[in-house]
């Protein structure tokens, strides 16, 4: 069946419509009319406004009308939209091309060629034997491919092992630089005895030889059988990877039982926040004692109804982190500070070859020193700090400002420290120095476009990794320890990974929160010690989700 405009013809009419060649007559039979042209005009105009298939430019499936001069698709259902002009044809193949584009597995940034990225180990092997590549190019492009092998669906799911509590999400998320410890932050809801609030764990990440056996021979035998006879099964933990709390000290805990007259039992939360957690990180104090600083709110209300937020700035060591033999020293006062500020505070840093406690305000930047409790104030502009960092050396503070560019401070000045910004890093939510590449950073902010900066070009990114989704809230962004990957949570959902060298899309996966708390990313190589383990863990509502990366 054929549709022209809304008028319905079917295959068989289009056969009747089709004129009927006359007999053949002499010249000097009448072959004209006063009534009208002669006959083989008629039906040469007729043969001529017939549609036929494919037109002038060929289209396979479509009719061509050449009184309209459009083309009109062939098929049996009347309810789609029908002619089409050149124009149509042109606009319906550029947009088949932008989603073609737009599903690919992984996205190329625009200062690089597009080029695959997946390398099987052979060609890497033969490679580096002839000289071909450096032995740090065949490692980047293993991890590389393990991680564009990552699949949607988890390889196995842990969860989280508070059994007390109903954990609602995850506030933040870290891993140490060995891959033996995860310091995370629960939102959780208990089961009556006190209101919502948030908790602090660290767990112990260990891997186990005999679980990575026998999963690996279970993951075997399961394979072998036919798909539709396949046990259902929670997954296979072939890489060992085993997460336990590790147990806060009990005189702590037994003080805190009785004061809100719980029930006694084993809790493994390493400190509690009822008021509203805004920044967290961890801090190495130094090398034996590390650190949580963290930033709370509150709002209350004065006598003249107007409301006020005051926030407080809490350092608190982890002993779980710390060395064991600086255990008897963590009561000290330099370890536990508590400070108060009637304002917003949006961001909270470490300085460690300083000493120092950057906090970002509402509309300036201030300075704390831990050992002499001096502090002073820096100008941002009047614009609030959404986030900062500071550099390897600690003589610089790069801060990311509210509708104004990022800028560079330094703090050896004792006037006009803003010494450089970046032309287009606008409303930046995360910022990180790189210690592998000299005067870089990477930021991410909310025009939902991950860049990598130098600031000796400061009017353009040296690199833009697309494909993030961010709506105007601070979220999750992680980079591992060697600097070859950035993972990056989206207000849609998605955890998707970048190659910090190449600028592709390695991973995008699909996570559904149960909340609106946005889930976390987390990526080593060497979990449980273990170099060459690695994995992507996803906290997601009170589930920690390991995708394990294999060749």
């Amino acid at each position: 069946m054929y549709i022209f405009g809304n008028m319905q013809i079917y295959p068989f009419l289009l056969l009747s419509l089709k004129p009927t060649v006359p007999e053949l007559v002499t010249s000097s039979q009448t072959t004209t009319s006063s009534s009208g042209p002669p006959l083989y005009n008629l039906l040469e105009k007729s043969i001529e406004d017939e549609p036929y298939e494919g037109g002038p430019l060929n289209w396979q499936g479509y009719m061509y009308h050449p009184n309209t001069k459009k083309y009109y698709k062939m098929t049996s259902d009347p309810s789609l939209p029908q002619g089409f002009s050149k124009v149509d044809l042109d606009r319906m193949e550029r947009a088949r091309q932008e989603k073609f584009q737009a599903n690919r597995p992984r996205h190329t940034s625009g200062s690089f060629e597009k080029r695959p990225v997946y390398k099987p180990i052979a060609t890497l092997m033969n490679d580096l034997s002839l000289g071909k590549c450096t032995v740090g190019r065949m490692e980047r492009h293993i991890h590389e491919s393990r991680l564009l092998n990552c699949t949607q669906n988890p390889s196995f799911v842990i969860k989280t092992p508070v059994e007390h509590y109903s954990i609602a999400g995850c506030e933040y998320l870290d891993v140490s630089d060995n891959g033996d410890r995860i310091v995370g932050t629960f939102t959780v809801h208990p089961n009556g005895f006190r209101a919502k609030h948030s908790a602090v764990y660290v767990f112990e990440v260990d891997s186990i030889g005999d679980t990575i056996q026998s999963e690996c021979l279970r993951r075997e035998q399961h394979e072998l059988l036919p798909v539709e006879s396949r046990p259902s099964t929670k997954g296979f933990n072939t890489i060992g990877l085993t997460v336990q709390p590790m147990l806060n000290d009990l005189d702590g805990q037994n003080q805190l039982n009785r004061v809100f007259q719980q029930p006694s039992y084993l809790d493994y939360a390493v400190t509690r926040y009822d008021s509203f957690i805004v920044d967290q990180t961890v801090a190495r104090i130094d090398a034996d004692v590390t650190c949580m600083l963290t930033v709370t709110a509150k709002d209350t209300i004065n006598r003249a109804g107007n409301v006020t937020s005051y926030c407080t700035v809490h350092l608190e060591p982890l002993a779980e982190l710390s060395d064991p033999e600086a255990i008897p020293t963590l009561s000290s006062p330099i370890y536990t500070k508590c400070y108060n500020n009637k304002g917003n505070i949006w961001s909270v840093g470490w300085n460690a070859p300083k000493m120092s406690i950057g906090f970002g305000l509402e509309t300036c930047f201030r300075m704390e020193n831990l050992l002499s409790n001096h502090h002073f104030l820096m100008s941002s502009r009047k614009k609030n700090v959404l986030n900062h960092c500071f550099s390897t050396d600690g003589h610089l503070v790069y801060m990311g400002l509210r509708n104004d560019n990022l800028i560079k401070s330094d703090l050896r000045m004792n006037r006009d420290h803003i010494t450089g910004q970046l032309n287009g890093a606008v409303n930046t939510t995360y910022v990180r120095v790189l210690d592998t590449r000299p005067d870089s950073v990477l930021t991410e902010g909310f025009d939902s476009i991950i860049r990598v900066w130098d600031f000796r070009w400061p009017k353009k990114p040296t690199m833009e990794l697309q494909g993030h989704r961010n709506n105007c809230n601070r979220l999750n962004v992680f980079c591992d320890k060697e600097e070859r990957f950035v993972f990056a949570a989206g207000s849609d959902g998605y955890v998707r990974g970048w190659s910090l060298t190449s600028g592709d899309m390695l991973a995008s996966i699909k996570t559904t929160p149960p909340n609106n708390i946005f889930p976390r990313a987390v990526y080593s190589d060497c979990w449980g010690g273990r170099a060459g383990n690695s994995a992507l863990i996803l906290a997601v509502g009170d589930e920690m989700r390991v995708h394990v990366l294999e060749l």
